[in-house]
C-alpha cells in the first residue's frame, strides 16, 4: 500500500471513528510545517479529517500528544515509533490503554527535505507498529537496517563528546520532544540541589547529557526526535543509544513493545546477569 492509499485509509478511519463516537478527538498531521515538515494537527470533526497528511515528512513523535489528559478518549495516528512511546506511557502507569484508540500505520521512516532518511529513521528495523487497534499496512517496506545492536560506534570517544556537546546551549528542547521525558519538572530545574546552571558551562552540558542518558536507559523509543530539533546539531544521540544496546543485550529488553511489561531498570529478578564495574559478569 502507497502512501496515498495508506492516507485514503487513516482518513476513512479517523472519520468513522469520530462519526461513532469512539473517540472525542484524533491526532495527526497536516501540512504547514518549515520546509515541508509535517506538523501536529488534532481534530474533532469527521469533515477536518480531509485535512489529514501521511507522507515521509510525518516525522513529529505524536506519542507525548496522547498523554496530555482528555476527558473522552482519543484517537492517535501512530508509527511504530509513536506506538512505542504510548507502550511507554502505559507500562508506566502515565496512560491508561482505554484511554487511547490507535490507528497504527507501517512506516519505511521518515526524510528530510533533501530526502535524506531522518536520525532514528536511517537505523530503525521496526517498520510495523508494536501495538494498535487497527493497523494500516504498507506492502512495499524497505527493510534495510543500518546498525542492528543500537550501538554508536563512537559512543566511548570522550574526544567527540567533548566537541558535541560544545555544540550545545542547554535549550532542552532535546527533553521537550523526548517521549521519555514527562517529568513534571526536570532534575536540571530542581532547586535541591541545585543542578540549574548560571550559564551554559561544559560541566552543566555535561551533566545535562549524560543525565538524561542515564534517566532515559531502558526507556528510550528510538524515534530520534531529540536529534531532529535539536537547532545547534549535537549529535549526542549514540550516548542513549549505546545505553539502549547495553539494556538490549542485557536484560532482552526494548521499551515501547509491551504495554504490560514492567520497565526493565524498574523491577529486579534475582536471575538478572550481574554486570561488575569494570565490566564482565560478576562471580565468574
Amino acid at each position: 500500500m502507497s502512501f496515498d492509499a495508506q492516507r485514503e485509509k487513516v482518513m476513512e478511519i479517523a472519520s468513522a471513528i469520530l462519526e461513532e463516537g469512539t473517540v472525542g478527538s484524533v491526532i495527526g498531521y497536516k501540512a504547514g510545517g518549515i520546509e515541508g515538515m509535517r506538523i501536529p494537527y488534532i481534530f474533532e470533526k469527521p469533515v477536518d479529517a480531509e485535512a489529514l497528511c501521511w507522507d515521509q515528512r510525518c516525522a513529529p513523535n505524536l506519542s507525548t500528544y496522547a498523554y496530555e489528559k482528555r476527558d473522552k478518549r482519543v484517537g492517535i495516528i501512530a508509527k511504530p515509533c509513536d506506538a512505542r512511546g504510548i507502550a511507554l506511557y502505559i507500562a508506566e502507569d502515565q496512560l491508561a490503554r482505554e484511554d487511547v484508540f490507535i490507528i497504527g500505520v507501517d512506516c519505511e521512516g521518515m526524510i528530510d527535505a533533501d530526502g535524506e532518511k531522518l536520525p532514528g529513521c536511517a537505523e530503525c528495523n521496526d517498520k510495523k507498529p508494536p501495538i494498535f487497534d487497527v493497523r494500516v499496512e504498507s506492502n512495499s517496506l524497505d527493510e534495510e537496517y543500518c546498525d542492528e545492536d543500537g550501538k554508536g560506534s563512537q559512543a566511548s570517544d570522550f574526544d567527540k563528546f567533548q566537541q558535541e556537546i560544545e555544540k550545545c546551549i542547554l535549550c532542552y528542547s532535546c527533553r521537550q520532544a523526548c517521549p521519555g521525558c514527562y517529568c513534571p519538572v526536570c532534575f536540571m530545574e530542581r532547586g535541591v540541589p541545585n543542578w540549574q546552571p548560571k550559564e551554559p558551562g561544559a560541566g552543566a552540558k555535561m551533566t545535562y547529557h549524560l543525565g538524561r542518558a542515564m534517566h532515559l536507559s531502558g526507556r528510550c523509543v528510538e524515534c530520534g526526535a531529540c536529534e531532529r530539533v535539536c537547532a545547534s546539531g549535537v549529535d549526542v544521540r549514540y550516548l542513549i543509544k549505546e545505553t539502549t544496546g547495553f539494556v538490549s543485550e542485557l536484560y532482552g529488553f526494548r521499551a515501547g513493545f509491551d504495554p504490560d511489561a514492567d520497565p526493565v531498570l524498574a523491577s529486579y529478578n534475582i536471575a538478572d546477569r550481574e554486570i561488575g564495574f569494570m565490566g564482565g559478569e560478576e562471580n565468574e
